[in-house]
């Protein structure tokens, strides 16, 4: 597995932060004060945005995002942030890329298509949204039930200004189309504590 990649675009105060504080976490720290050099280096080495996040204010995003894959895009909204919320953010970012990197998932008796986006097993199958898939596979990576609010922060990217009935809702549909084509409403758990998946 390549190392994880950070590189941080025309924002030197993360870059400082960053190089602080690398041996407590596991990426290597790439830092470009143009984003012609940044997209310079990904034209020449084809595997140098594997397993990377590129970190990015407001202004750069939009003129970016059209020129590489909008899920390796991190965009810093507001200053001040809390580093370890933007760590954990990066990380399950990076979850979730390693998950994309493969076409087929196994979960339990089924078979997750990330690249066609559908869910099947040896009988039928549903066409599933990006949300919704990016919803089962952070759940699959997790060992316990997840909070809702974990959720919204880590797979919808909303802020805590957002009520988690909204969130609530988009899981309580994704497992009534399950129950709907599989007769199984046991794939996404609802606990006391949280969803899990159920394998």
């Amino acid at each position: 597995m390549h190392s994880q990649k950070l590189h941080i675009l025309n924002i030197p105060e993360l870059d400082k932060i960053f190089r602080e504080i690398k041996d407590y976490f596991n990426y290597e720290i790439f830092h470009f004060n143009e984003k012609k050099d940044l997209m310079k280096k990904i034209d020449e080495d084809k595997k140098f945005m594997e397993n990377s996040i590129i970190l990015i204010n407001k202004k750069d995003f939009s003129s970016l995002k059209s020129n590489t894959d909008e899920k390796q895009i991190y965009c810093i909204t507001r200053f001040p942030i809390k580093i370890s919320n933007l760590i954990d953010q990066l990380n399950a970012r990076l979850i979730q890329q390693n998950y994309s990197a493969q076409s087929n998932i196994i979960i339990n008796k089924y078979i997750l298509d990330i690249n066609s986006r559908i869910l099947r097993n040896s009988d039928n199958s549903i066409k599933l949204t990006e949300r919704e898939i990016d919803t089962i596979v952070f759940l699959k990576n997790e060992s316990k039930p997840v909070k809702v609010d974990v959720l919204q922060k880590k797979v919808w990217k909303y802020g805590e200004d957002l009520e988690t009935h909204t969130v609530e809702t988009h899981i309580y549909r994704l497992r009534k189309k399950i129950k709907n084509t599989f007769d199984d409403d046991s794939f996404i758990q609802s606990k006391k504590n949280g969803y899990i998946i159920n394998e």
